[in-house]
């Protein structure tokens, strides 16, 4: 206390203060520029996505995937229709909120829950309660820059299985 006191007798106190206030200034911008050029907008994921086989790595062969989604009003609808090598058609459905909470999920035929949440610019989907041979699995989606493909990165936690990546192109 008493340097203190002595330096603003002394007229050096201005010095300190002035020094820290700039230093205040200067960095102020910058923190608040860093805030609002940080994106923070989600992907938007509406289309409809044809499955590209020879770029994917399945476990299984001979199906066509087709996805159709509606992102809008902050809900999230997801059909994917899957053409199996027999000729039959499988559709799972389900509309979510990307907040994590658990939705319903009708999984061809079995009721399932799903939650939906964004890592970044990826859309995470936890899928549980699902049939015996996918009771739960993860997948990540991620669109390409220009938005003409999805990504889909799917891992299979239980029972624990190898991982798939779907590759799906959009339709005009």
């Amino acid at each position: 206390m008493w340097r203190r006191k002595e330096a603003l007798r002394s007229g050096k106190g201005w010095v300190v203060s002035f020094l820290t206030a700039r230093s205040v200034c200067l960095a102020l911008p910058l923190l608040v520029s860093g805030f609002l050029l940080a994106d923070d907008t989600k992907p938007n994921f509406t289309g409809t996505w044809e499955l590209d086989a020879a770029k994917s790595q399945m476990l299984r062969g001979g199906e066509s995937i087709q996805l159709a989604i509606q992102d809008d009003s902050g809900k999230i609808h997801v059909i994917r229709t899957t053409h199996l090598a027999d000729g039959k058609d499988v559709t799972t459905t389900f509309e979510c909120t990307a907040d994590g909470t658990n939705c319903s999920y009708e999984d061809g035929g079995h009721k399932a829950q799903v939650s939906l949440w964004y890592n970044g610019p990826a859309l995470v989907v936890l899928k549980t309660d699902g049939p015996s041979d996918d009771q739960v699995s993860q997948s990540k989606l991620v669109l390409s820059p220009d938005q003409s493909t999805l990504e889909m990165d799917v891992t299979h936690i239980t029972p624990e299985g190898k991982a798939e990546t779907m590759v799906f192109t959009k339709k005009k």
